[in-house]
């Protein structure tokens, strides 16, 4: 399973320069030629799985004369990223056997430009790991009846966080959560899943470690938990 799939500056720093000089954004940097190498674990009931991923930033692209940031992940998708007034947002999305990317129907905030304690944002979302056991083993990663909305917060500015890449100071947190129903039985009817989202951003980095707990364990359909962290990055 790979997924994914996601900042201090002036106004004056969000006006591209001609030559294509990335804005500064130290938490979520998107230089051209970064490369981020991630370890991903999944538990549930039903077992345990551990892979690698990479995503890689591309850099500017011009669209509809507009400046993106591209980044693309190592099975091929691309995420088309801009700087609003006070957001990095995910304008678009191309899947390897798309050739044009789509845009969102409303750009969905990945990240405070400048990020301060209490900031607060609405992210779409989808279970990482929330699947259903009997008669047959089914993710509901694309299940278009179980979206949801976390309601994101920024909950700390300077923590300090491990990961298998080091140890990084002075990072920010950013918490949500949603509460979402599933027919987890049809004799005792839906069940109520409290699925808790947090990600951990390092300056000069970006994000180092993200977690997802999506608790839930019946006959029919069982949750787990969702770890990535870092185990190298380029500059």
């Amino acid at each position: 399973m790979r997924r994914l799939p996601l900042p201090f500056t002036a106004l004056a720093s969000l006006l591209l320069a001609a030559c294509g000089n990335a804005p500064d954004t130290p938490y979520f940097p998107l230089e051209s030629g970064r490369r981020w190498t991630y370890t991903l674990h999944e538990t549930n009931a039903l077992g345990e799985k551990t892979e690698t991923f990479e995503i890689t930033s591309a850099g500017p692209r011009e669209r509809n004369g507009e400046t993106f940031w591209l980044r693309r992940n190592s099975l091929g998708t691309e995420y088309w990223l801009k700087l609003d007034d006070r957001n990095i947002v995910r304008a678009g999305l191309r899947t390897t056997v798309e050739f044009e990317p789509r845009d969102e129907p409303t750009p969905r905030t990945v990240l405070p430009i400048a990020p301060k304690l209490g900031d607060g944002w609405e992210q779409p979302s989808q279970p990482f790991i929330l699947e259903r056991a009997v008669p047959f083993r089914e993710r509901f990663l694309h299940h278009e009846s179980v979206r949801f909305a976390l309601q994101m917060k920024i909950t700390a500015v300077d923590e300090e966080v491990t990961v298998p890449a080091g140890t990084f100071k002075h990072c920010i947190k950013a918490e949500g959560d949603a509460l979402i129903y599933v027919l987890a039985d049809p004799r005792l009817g839906g069940s109520e899943v409290v699925v808790r989202h947090t990600e951990w951003y390092a300056p000069g980095v970006g994000l180092i470690k993200l977690q997802r707990v999506e608790p839930l364990e019946t006959t029919q359909i069982v949750g787990g938990e969702v770890t990535m962290e870092l185990e190298s990055f380029e500059r």
